[in-house]
């Protein structure tokens, strides 16, 4: 704590209660004023006895309330705090009637709507018989220092994600260097030794194979660390519906040759701030996987659509493909080459890809489906 809120809170926190003979109340002294000026703080007090309550000037002005608003404990108060902290103010206001002083930081709201974050503090005002007649205090406006608390918070969160992705994918793409530089060892070891052609043609056709899985594998490590490049990019106002169209363009064969059907509604949440790219990749992967792992007996109907809850934008894809048994596979759908139940393989990794790249990005994708019944995606950016 710096020097001007030492000196404001030993000002405003004393233990004695001001008594109505003053003639001059603690918050109207131009020492104090200049403080709370200089610090961006307001003060608070109610007092039990008279049951009155008050807010100095500069609170007034943080709470932006007008000239003729009175403030009352069991009245308006509480209007100045987010619903997610009412609760927990009532508790400490409570303790604090009962002698526990408290510091802490919380949301508060302006009379105007506006939210902002606060440090505040408050003790119990005493009489003379060690009795608790008032609670009085002070809170700060700290909503920039807070900004950028949570700013870090969520940069290191990005930054543990991204590392811990890239760690399982480099465990991946070594074993399977490991496994490709293995069977190309033992081809060209068994090539040596050959005299039928026969079997010398069937090794050189396994070479072939080898090597375009090496390059597949080497191919998707460089995907990966372009998605952590890309990710960096500024986000822009981008359009659902522009997005699904390009994604379906660039599939077009595909959506022909399976009589794809979709379906869309993003009334709801039109666009969102992201990346054009991420968004079309994003929902052309979720495509062809409804697309490759439809059911036998329908052709794919696919859904998508947004939503707004909250001011937090969601998206979600629907298919009437095969589904799979969740509580079995979970969150293994995403990864590469993951086999399903029905035994046919994923040999590619657009799964893996969404994920990486809704993740890049601070989002969370999940699944719900059942066997036979199709599968449900939701993107949460």
């Amino acid at each position: 704590m710096n020097f001007l809120a030492q000196k404001r809170k030993k000002i405003l926190l004393q233990e004695s209660v001001p008594t109505t003979s003053r003639r001059e109340h603690p918050f109207d002294n131009f020492y104090y004023k200049e403080i709370a000026r200089l610090t961006g703080a307001g003060g608070y007090g109610v007092d039990f006895v008279n049951k009155t309550s008050f807010i100095d000037p500069q609170g007034r002005r943080l709470l932006k309330v007008p000239e003729d608003f009175k403030p009352s404990l069991t009245q308006n108060l509480l209007q100045f705090y987010a619903d997610s902290e009412k609760l927990r103010v009532m508790d400490t206001f409570a303790a604090c009637q009962e002698g526990i002083p408290f510091a802490t930081t919380v949301k508060m709201v302006t009379y105007t709507g506006e939210e902002f974050w606060a440090r505040a503090i408050g003790k119990p005002m005493y009489n003379q018989n060690e009795e608790i007649i008032g609670v009085q205090g002070v809170f700060q406006d700290i909503t920039t220092e807070k900004n950028k608390e949570l700013e870090f918070q969520n940069s290191v969160k990005t930054i543990a994600s991204q590392n811990e992705r890239l760690f399982n994918y480099a465990n991946l793409v070594s074993h399977n260097l490991r496994s490709h530089a293995n069977n190309l060892k033992l081809s060209l070891e068994l090539l040596q030794d050959l005299d039928n052609p026969k079997d010398e043609k069937e090794l050189i056709n396994g070479l072939s194979t080898i090597s375009e899985e090496l390059c597949n594998t080497i191919a998707h490590l460089n995907q990966v660390v372009t998605i952590q490049d890309t990710s960096n990019t500024k986000k822009q106002r981008t359009s659902f519906a522009e997005c699904l169209q390009n994604a379906q363009n660039g599939i077009q064969h595909l959506l022909s040759e399976s009589r794809t059907e979709i379906y869309t509604d993003f009334s709801e949440a039109p666009t969102i701030e992201y990346i054009p790219s991420f968004l079309v990749s994003i929902l052309q992967n979720l495509i062809s996987n409804a697309i490759q792992f439809r059911h036998a007996d329908r052709n794919p109907v696919i859904d998508i659509y947004s939503l707004e809850i909250e001011g937090k934008i969601s998206l979600v894809v629907k298919d009437n493909g095969q589904g799979f048994d969740v509580e079995k596979n979970g969150d293994k759908i995403f990864n590469i080459h993951q086999a399903f139940d029905s035994g046919r393989e994923n040999r590619g990794i657009g799964l893996f890809m969404v994920k990486n790249q809704v993740e890049a990005l601070d989002g969370s994708i999940t699944v719900e489906s059942e066997p036979g019944n199709g599968s449900v995606f939701r993107i949460s950016f």
